[in-house]
Order: structure tokens, then C-alpha cells, then sequence
């Protein structure tokens, strides 16, 4: 019997074009007369579930649920989450219907029936072969935060603590499944709009959120036409196409190989069905390399080779992590000082090979780091950038739940410019005068550091520039072995950004504005002036002003606006 994690699960992605006959116009044409005539009370109920099975691929079905519930009973402690695609019964609909209607409102409630009754009949299926099956939609733990460049909103999960106990404390398979629903949150004036749902973006959305638990593996089954499954080289459907047996993912470049362990060109491609409202295999393989970065192996497979993957052998397409890629930095949070939309004050968690530490340590850090199942015990120093309240007010919160609430005894140093210990020792007795007074039962190190001044020690060392912000506001260059990351903390357009971030695999930078000029902070135009110097480049600190163009400006020039939480690996 295979040995199996007990804390991790797996993601299994079935995609719309391999359950459903995606592909068959007679058939597609049959399901739309169907709908059209359901929505004018000419067809019942039992006329739309009849058409919608007959577009299910029941036999591939069957076998993709045989293999899984004999991988369940073979390895007992197995956890396993299904995310289906809706294939033609979502896709061809919303294409249908976005065409010959022009209110909404009566499109999005018809769409989502029909995928809901498909989940329901996949979930059936499930039940069925011997799965302990239950449905759930992605809309029920996602929050979609709108945008208008794509028809998927940008996703993030919202409280999993129920998925979790029903993955955790049952043997239950949930089955989630691509949808549509509103947008919600609190970001722009874009909110309560219909829109897809993507079920390709529940594997990253969870993968950032799991507190107690984590993803071991993501396999993605879908089916090339006429070729063994996979991510191809260019369009599958050019005969010179060959299969990408494995991707590595890199902090400096991604490197892909064939099956004769031969490095190959990866083009990009327009591929995909015209029923498909998501996005082609280039927009899946976006999706993969974020999980990469989060130490996450994904595989694309056939459904044939689906036990294979299961235990882990190398079939189909792999995307691995680099396995150098030993740096962890997790965004606490994202937000100004007066948290626009919703965001918590600036601080990221930073976790080295020997050490921990936080950049800048804002009032939400302590919240910020218990939500994310952080042990605030583990951090070694915390490295402040300048003394506003939203970069630094956290530390008395640190120190107090330090103090009292868990009993530290390891020593944490704090870095900053010169003055950190007064700024600090001054804070903590505004806040709380008779607690600043007490000994404290571990030992605190106050180290300052200045443009002529570095540090360095056997693992680490922090460079500081001056930023154009308050008279002490510095960013950091920190040196780790061969990784090296920029903060900039705040600050307006100074030349002395080009040598902070220059050649860094990481450069964080803080953007409180999109267009309007303001002398001590960036905007968006300057940051696309200077992003290109730093091989990745992550987006925070974002104001009231950057606050409703986030989800347009997702992904533009590969830049990083993270969400808070989310980690990526360097």
C-alpha cells in the first residue's frame, strides 16, 4: 500500500473538453432548441436534465471515477477533491445566450442551472462507482473580484474552515464545478456583475487559502485530439508540435523538455475551441506555473494515464518546481494606510532556509500572520523600512503577544533605520505604558542600518537605499546565497530605485497610485518604467486610486499585484 500524507490532498481537474462532447454541433445545437424552448415553458425540467446527459461523456466518466475509488481504497488516509469544467453544457450556453440577449439578468440564472444540473448528474455518477460524492460550486468558497478584460473574474477563496473539516474529519470526495454567480468583496464599482466562473482557478485560489492542509499534487486530465495528452510545443494540430514531457520552473526562466530529455522552444498559441469562454491551454499552463511557485507539482494528462499520475509516475505533462527555489515570501497584506478596499497595512513574510523574518510589520501583521497558520514565534527579525504607523505600528502587538500570550524565549533582532529603538520603545508605552515596562522573557537585539552601514551575517545580508518618502524611509536589497530581494517600503520616483531592484529575483514595490503624481509615492506609470530591472515584480501598497484598476491590470507585463496571503517561491 502506497504511504499517503494524511495533511495533503489531491486536485483533480477534469476538463469540460474531456467530459463533455464538446466538440459534436449536433448535439450542441439539440441542447440549445432544448434551452430555448425550457425558458418559454415548452420543455420541462425533465427534458433539460435528458439533454444535458446526453452531452456528458458518461464512459470516460465512469473509468476517471473507477480509477479514483480504487486509489481511495487502496490508500486509506487518500484525500481527494474533483474540479470539473462545464465543457459544452456552460460554454456553448453562455456564447448562445450572450448573443441573442441583452439582458443579463435573464442569461446568468439559466447557465447556471443547467451546470448545476450537470454537477449534479457527475456527482450521481460518482456516487455511483463508489466515491462518497458530494457537490459544491466554486461560487460557494470563491469570492470573484470583477474585472472587464476577461469573462473569468479574478478569484480568490473566501472561509474554507467547512471544506476543510469535511476533507479533514470524512472520507467525502467534494465535487466542485465551474459556475457563474456575482461578484463580490469590496474592490470596485464593478460589484454584483454575472460572471464565469472559471473551474480552472479553484486549484490556485485553494492552494494560496488551505490553512490545515496542503495540496500534494494538482492532475489535470483533458484530451488532445489525435495525440497523447498533454502541453505541446506549439498548436497540437501542426504535425512538427511534440510533446512537453516536463516543465521546470525557475526563478530566472522556465525550461521545457521533450520526451528525450531534450530542451525545447515553448510557443505560445491560440488553441481552443470556439466554445470556450476561459481560455486556451496558454492561459491553463499560467495557472500551473503560479502552483509551481507555490511548491506544487501539476500534471496534464489523458484520463487513460490517470492512475499513473495518481502514484505519481512521469506521464503526460509535468510541471515541477525548481527544486533551488528555496525562498517563501507570503504577502500579509497589500493595503495603504487607510485600507483602501478592504486591504490590511503593509508587512511580508519572508521564510530563508535558516531564518524567518518580516518586512515591515504594520497594525494587521499579528491577524495577518494567525491567518495564515503562521507560528509568530518562528519569526527571527523583523526589518522595518520608516516609522509611519502603517509600516511599523504591529511591533507592539508582536511584542505583547510575545510577552505574555505564548511565552517566546528565542531572541528576535529588529532592523530599521537609526532610531528604531526609540520609534518602537516610544510606541509601545503610548499603547500600552505598564506592559512596555515589564522584562520580557526573550531577549530583543535593535540593530540600525543605513546606506553606509549594511549588515551581513553567515546566511544574509541587507543593504539599505535611501527612498524619497519621510527623512529616515529606506528600501532593502537582502542577499541570500544566490537570491536577492528588493522593498522598496514607500517612497516617490528616486534614481535610487534602479540600483535597489536591478538583477533581483524579487522586487516588491509599493504603488499607491495610478495616475495622479504625488512627490512620495510611485504611481502606475512609473512602476512600468522601471519593473523590467528585477526578473519578477510584486505590487503593493495599492490606494483608494489603484484600488478599482487591480483586476485590469493583473497580469500586464507579467507584473505581480499579489493577493494577501498568497505565497510565491523564489
Amino acid at each position: 500500500m502506497l504511504k499517503v500524507n494524511q495533511n495533503k490532498i489531491i486536485l483533480v481537474k477534469l476538463g469540460g473538453s474531456l467530459i463533455t462532447y464538446k466538440q459534436d454541433e449536433d448535439r450542441i445545437k439539440e441542447y440549445i432548441l432544448i434551452i430555448e424552448r425550457f425558458r418559454c415553458g415548452a420543455a420541462s425540467l425533465e427534458d433539460l436534465t435528458a439533454s444535458i446527459s446526453h452531452l456528458l461523456n458518461t464512459s470516460t466518466l465512469k473509468e476517471i471515477f473507477r480509477t479514483l475509488n480504487i486509489y481511495i481504497k487502496s490508500n486509506s488516509a487518500a484525500k481527494v477533491i474533483v474540479i470539473h469544467g462545464a465543457g459544452s453544457i456552460g460554454h456553448s450556453l453562455v456564447l448562445h445566450l450572450l448573443k441573442t440577449e441583452t439582458d443579463l439578468e435573464n442569461v446568468y440564472p439559466v447557465i447556471k442551472l443547467a451546470v448545476s444540473i450537470q454537477n449534479q448528474l457527475i456527482t450521481g455518477l460518482g456516487i455511483q462507482l463508489g466515491l462518497n460524492a458530494i457537490s459544491l460550486s466554486s461560487h460557494q468558497i470563491m469570492l470573484g473580484y470583477p474585472t472587464d478584460k476577461t469573462s473569468s473574474p479574478r478569484m480568490d477563496a473566501a472561509d474554507l474552515s467547512t471544506l476543510e473539516t469535511i476533507v479533514s474529519n470524512t472520507d467525502s470526495v467534494p465535487i466542485f464545478f465551474g459556475d457563474v454567480g456575482l461578484t463580490q468583496g469590496t474592490h470596485t464599482e464593478l460589484l454584483g456583475e454575472w460572471k464565469v466562473f472559471s473551474g480552472d482557478l479553484v486549484p490556485n485560489a485553494l492552494a494560496r487559502s488551505f490553512l490545515n492542509l496542503e495540496i500534494e499534487k494538482v492532475i489535470f486530465l483533458t484530451q488532445v485530439e489525435g495525440k497523447m495528452t498533454g502541453i505541446y510545443s506549439k498548436d497540437p494540430r501542426l504535425a512538427d508540435s511534440e510533446l512537453i514531457t516536463r516543465i521546470e520552473v525557475g526563478s530566472r526562466a522556465n525550461r521545457y523538455f521533450n520526451s528525450n530529455n531534450h530542451e525545447i522552444h515553448f510557443q505560445k498559441n491560440a488553441s481552443k475551441s470556439k466554445y470556450d469562454v476561459t481560455g486556451a491551454m496558454e492561459e491553463k499552463l499560467r495557472n500551473l506555473i503560479d502552483l509551481a511557485y507555490q511548491n506544487i507539482t501539476s500534471w496534464v494528462i489523458g484520463f487513460e494515464e490517470f492512475d499513473k499520475a495518481l502514484r505519481g509516475e512521469a506521464v503526460g505533462t509535468r510541471v515541477l518546481p525548481d527544486k533551488e527555489l528555496d525562498t517563501k515570501v507570503v504577502f500579509l497584506g497589500r493595503g495603504d494606510a487607510f485600507g483602501s478596499g478592504g486591504f490590511k497595512s503593509a508587512s511580508i513574510f519572508v521564510e530563508l532556509k535558516n531564518k524567518i523574518l518580516l518586512l515591515d510589520c504594520g497594525p494587521h501583521t499579528l491577524q495577518a500572520l494567525k491567518a495564515s497558520g503562521r507560528d509568530t514565534t518562528q519569526v527571527d527579525w523583523i526589518v522595518i523600512t520608516h516609522f509611519h504607523g502603517d509600516h511599523f505600528g504591529g511591533i507592539p502587538y508582536f511584542l505583547l503577544e510575545s510577552t505574555f500570550q505564548v511565552q517566546r524565549k528565542k531572541p528576535l533582532t529588529i532592523f530599521g533605520p537609526p532610531g528604531i529603538e526609540k520609534a518602537v520603545n516610544d510606541l509601545f508605552t503610548t499603547l500600552y505604558k505598564r506592559e512596555a515596562s515589564k522584562a520580557r522573557p526573550f531577549p530583543i537585539v535593535y540593530q540600525e542600518i543605513t546606506p553606509d552601514h549594511s549588515f551581513e551575517d553567515d546566511e544574509i545580508s541587507i543593504k539599505a537605499f535611501s527612498m524619497n518618502h519621510t527623512p529616515e524611509a529606506q528600501g532593502y536589497r537582502l542577499h541570500c546565497n544566490s537570491t536577492i530581494i528588493a522593498y522598496t517600503g514607500d517612497t516617490g520616483w528616486t534614481d535610487n530605485l534602479i540600483p535597489l531592484i536591478s538583477d533581483a529575483q524579487l522586487a516588491i514595490i509599493e504603488c499607491n497610485f495610478y495616475q495622479s503624481q504625488f512627490e512620495t509615492h510611485l504611481n502606475w506609470e512609473e512602476i512600468l518604467k522601471i519593473y523590467h530591472l528585477a526578473e519578477k515584480t510584486a505590487v503593493i501598497h495599492l490606494g483608494a486610486e489603484m484600488v478599482p484598476e487591480i483586476n485590469t491590470l493583473i497580469g500586464e507585463k507579467g507584473l505581480l499585484i499579489p493577493l494577501e496571503g498568497q505565497t510565491i517561491r523564489i
